[in-house]
């Protein structure tokens, strides 16, 4: 079982950043979307609350799923300060030791202009923050992620492993069987 379970690791990590033989990752093709489709999963947090407030910027921070494993998509639906004119965005990804020159100069798209605004995002150690303005707020933040696939064990083994189709798991036991071999052979 362990050695399942590491070739399931090896091989959603190797189909997501891309393999070595068709250097194509998720996405890239229909057969790597399909690949790993299975684990795609979202979620919706509403009415985010704002839980720190600088003298340039509002935080508001958001806790990833358990399950998080790589994100796809962020997107989020912002409003003036009264809760009028929303719309749809997406987030600017930062770093800690980059968002702030965004913050200070005046002609990003983090500030608030012509009811139209992007959010900063910043990666926490379980989840990120979203930075605003003082002018914006976020109304809600949809998350579209690959989750970590289900543990393979023999506690129902008549169960259908349903995080990949039939046709793949051919090449997960001969990656975890590659892996054993290599292992062994030292």
């Amino acid at each position: 079982m362990f050695w399942l379970n590491q070739g399931v690791c090896k091989f959603v990590k190797e189909r997501f950043n891309g393999d070595f033989v068709h250097k194509t990752s998720y996405e890239q093709t229909e057969k790597r979307r399909v690949d790993l489709i299975n684990l795609y999963t979202s979620k919706i947090y509403e009415d985010v609350e704002k839980k720190d407030s600088q003298p340039s910027y509002d935080v508001y921070p958001i806790k990833y799923p358990e399950d998080f494993m790589f994100v796809l998509n962020e997107d989020v639906i912002i409003s003036g300060k009264g809760g009028q004119d929303k719309m749809n965005t997406c987030v600017f990804e930062c770093t800690a030791d980059s968002f702030m020159y965004r913050v200070n100069n005046s002609l990003t798209d983090f500030h608030y202009r012509y009811k139209r605004a992007r959010p900063l995002r910043i990666r926490t150690n379980d989840g990120c923050e979203l930075l605003t303005d003082k002018n914006y707020i976020i109304k809600e933040y949809k998350l579209g992620y690959l989750r970590k696939p289900k543990e393979i064990t023999l506690d129902n083994p008549f169960d259908e492993y349903t995080d990949f189709e039939d046709i793949i798991m051919p090449e997960i036991i001969k990656i975890a069987a590659q892996m054993f071999i290599e292992n062994k052979g030292n």
